[in-house]
């Protein structure tokens, strides 16, 4: 009766386990953000290789590099959102649907703001181009490696 199955924050370990016993996963939803690319160092590969989308959402800015590298980050995508005149949620939400294995990016709501409909139509006519994303690369490289800190996808949440 059930014909697939979507995730919600597994890790590479566990999302392995399900697929080798032939449980059929469609997609898997992560934390996944400029300054968290914790499924593009393990989990991608399986993703890849078994064609599991991944959607995403969230950010950790403190525990990443904290508030003053965040601003960094903002003033390096506002130069980006500036030059393809759109604004610096759709050069995030476009730089993390351009990363390989994610099919899909969840768009949260911002105090006072409810209704995000030209930023996310922008999403699907903007292109990055190679500047755009090496510029966008820099600054993460700042930052903490999450993957060390914290572990895989969702192990925040698996801590005892």
């Amino acid at each position: 009766k059930i014909k697939t199955v979507a995730l919600t924050i597994f890790d590479t370990e566990r999302l392995q386990i399900i697929l080798e016993n032939g449980i059929p996963v469609v997609s898997n939803q992560v934390q996944h953000s400029i300054v968290d690319m914790r499924p593009q160092q393990k989990m991608e590969e399986l993703c890849q290789h078994t064609g599991v989308e991944l959607i995403t959402y969230g950010i950790m800015v403190d525990a990443w590099g904290g508030w003053s590298l965040f601003q960094a980050l903002l003033k390096t995508l506002n130069q980006v959102a500036t030059k393809h005149m759109v604004s610096i949620p759709t050069v995030a939400v476009r730089y993390i649907l351009d990363q390989p294995s994610v099919a899909r990016s969840m768009v949260g709501v911002r105090l006072g703001l409810s209704e995000h409909i030209q930023d996310c139509k922008a999403v699907f006519s903007l292109t990055l181009d190679e500047d755009d994303f090496n510029n966008i690369e820099e600054v993460p490289k700042k930052g903490k490696d999450l993957l060390r800190v914290i572990g895989d996808c969702g192990d925040e949440y698996r801590r005892a």
